[in-house]
């Protein structure tokens, strides 16, 4: 028993001293070279850098033609032009992620706030499935808080979650099959899988009633991306989890920011059960952290508009200049809760051509007959085919409608309307619905339009925003 004692504790030792000499001499040539995104961290403590912006692409993603291609981080900070502020963005990221930087940053540095970017996707098992996975895994590898010898020993060997594009393929489709989808009212389909293949079955048929194959595909990924519910299980919220606690342990204030999502472009393509799903998992992330001490969810689910989406035949958060500042003037307004006496009012931004919003704010709000767009028919780009419209509004369980006329010498020569038909949770609740109504050759020989918002009950309605957008469906076109 002894000579084994001996034994444990010479080897002990020299791992000790293994250890020791690696961290000291090799451990960081080889976290740069593997790791290099624990350089971002380092560069927060370096800078001395009070808020932290954590993101993936969608931080940095812009359109060739604005004017201003910054970050989502930048607009932020413009708002806190005195206050030293960082930011740490690596494409494809996700919580795991941002755990393991935020865990980085020197346990001294000068950080107060740190601001997560919480992208809704990335909980569905199509991104937690990822072919970029195994690569993001081994990066994190170098970045765990072990000691380097151990994290160096599980590189060489491989010992973390990898698998080839096959293997993650097939764990696509088993959670796909497996991941029961649970409604409170009927649906006809139990899991992902019966619903993406019913509806490339089903198809999309465009304005001109023609089948549309580009637009079927794209519809089946609106169902593969969001078509999930959040649960406690879910790695990506185990992690979350890890960063509030990490936060409390160094004392820091949380901002997360959950991304806006194309939801006008998921009820056109798919309906108003997946908006169902999609505010689901927003009130499982917001009821769970939001009421948490120092913790602050930015709900930007439904603050931009389809046509401020960058790609238009892929289930991203990339946004144009416009988007952009809109989801980083909501974050601004939510760090300024924690540092007031640092923020500046910058210039409000200008709205896009073709795109136009009331909004009242939080504090207020008014009844459905009293908000209402006008503009010029003249004012709109000629091949515009359809128009978005959107509002805030106070559920009551009654029945919306969006209602567009078109004037020629003041007098109504056409109204239209649609029904809003999304599911809205609770009853009593502050939230967004969207639909979308077709343009034609009517409304260009028309001198002007007004917009607004009915319901078939006879009491009203309370809205606080409007927001409408004319576009042109180019992908829809150009891809049939």
């Amino acid at each position: 028993m002894k000579k084994l004692i001996y034994k444990f504790a010479i080897l002990a030792s020299l791992l000790i001293l293994m250890n020791w000499i690696y961290g000291k001499f090799f451990f960081t040539n080889d976290l740069t070279k593997h790791s290099d995104e624990v350089q971002l961290a380092w560069k927060v403590t370096e800078d001395s850098c009070v808020v932290v912006y954590t993101g993936e692409s969608s931080n940095h993603s812009y359109s060739w033609d604005d004017k201003d291609q910054r970050k989502i981080s930048d607009f932020v900070f413009d708002y806190f032009p005195n206050m030293k502020c960082g930011d740490m963005t690596k494409d494809a990221s996700h919580s795991e992620v941002y755990y393991h930087l935020l865990e980085n940053i020197d346990e001294n540095a000068a950080v107060k706030t740190v601001i997560v970017t919480m992208n809704m996707r990335s909980f569905g098992y199509d991104w937690i499935e990822s072919n970029l996975e195994t690569a993001i895994q081994k990066q994190l590898v170098l970045l765990k808080k072990y000691p380097p010898f151990y994290n160096r020993f599980k590189l060489a060997f491989k010992a973390y979650d990898i698998k080839d594009e096959n293997e993650r393929y097939k764990a696509r489709k088993y959670h796909m099959r497996n991941n029961k989808l649970v409604f409170p009212y009927p649906f006809s389909y139990n899991n992902i899988a019966d619903w993406d293949y019913a509806k490339a079955c089903q198809g999309i048929v465009d304005s001109d009633g023609n089948w549309n194959q580009a637009l079927t595909e794209l519809a089946c990924h609106y169902i593969k991306s969001y078509a999930f519910i959040i649960d406690d299980d879910n790695p990506r919220v185990k992690d979350f989890d890890k960063i509030v606690t990490l936060a409390k342990e160094r004392g820091w204030n949380v901002i997360f920011n959950l991304l806006s999502e194309n939801v006008d472009r998921a009820n056109e393509l798919v309906g108003s059960d997946l908006l169902y799903l999609m505010k689901s998992n927003r009130d499982y992330l917001i009821n769970r952290y939001d009421n948490l001490e120092n913790v602050t969810v930015v709900n930007n689910l439904s603050e931009v508009r389809n046509g401020l989406f960058i790609d238009k035949n892929w289930t991203t958060e990339h946004y144009c200049e416009m988007g952009r500042r809109t989801i980083a003037h909501n974050v601004a307004q939510a760090l300024k809760k924690y540092h007031p006496e640092m923020y500046v009012e910058t210039n409000e931004f200008i709205l896009p051509k073709n795109h136009y919003r009331i909004d009242l704010g939080t504090d207020s709000s008014a009844t459905t007959n009293e908000l209402f767009i006008k503009g010029k028919t003249s004012e709109i780009e000629n091949n515009s085919e359809k128009v978005y419209i959107s509002a805030n509004i106070l559920n009551q369980q009654t029945v919306l409608n969006a209602v567009m006329e078109l004037y020629k010498n003041d007098t109504v020569v056409q109204r239209n309307s649609v029904n809003f038909d999304n599911i809205i949770n609770e009853n009593n609740k502050w939230d967004f619905v969207t639909s979308v109504l077709p343009i034609d050759s009517t409304f260009f020989n028309a001198d002007s339009f007004c917009i607004y918002i009915n319901s078939d009950s006879e009491s009203s309605v309370m809205i606080r925003t409007l927001d409408v957008s004319f576009e042109y469906d180019d992908y829809a076109r150009s891809k049939k």
